[in-house]
């Protein structure tokens, strides 16, 4: 479940960050992702290290917007840069998430 909306978020970032007509989606595409990683309902699955990287994520989204990306693209492409590289830490800790509950769920079964 985890992956998919992982999956799912990876793929919604990037259509928002390489659409065509930036100027005119880039900011409602953002707001619905911060809306989004914010949702209580999407956030329960994640452990709280996930939740973690998510919230730092919202941080970096906020650094992204038609504005920001006229007045000062440097600060929007490393605001990306961290985004993607907090999704790679996210995509390794709900494995190692998935993982732990593996061993707990095998322990409780002896």
């Amino acid at each position: 479940m985890q992956n998919v909306d992982l999956t799912e978020l990876r793929s919604d970032f990037t259509a928002a960050i390489s659409s065509d007509q930036n100027d005119v989606t880039l900011d409602p595409s953002i707001t619905k992702l911060r809306a989004k990683i914010s949702e209580t309902g999407f956030l329960e699955p994640f452990s709280i290290y996930s939740r973690g990287h998510l919230r730092k994520m919202d941080d970096f989204l906020n650094d992204i917007s038609t504005a920001r990306l006229r007045d000062n693209p440097l600060q929007v492409a490393l605001a990306v840069d961290s985004i993607l590289q907090l999704f790679n830490r996210l995509q390794i800790t709900v494995k190692q998430s998935a993982a732990s509950d593996k061993r707990i769920d095998a322990g409780r079964s002896r």
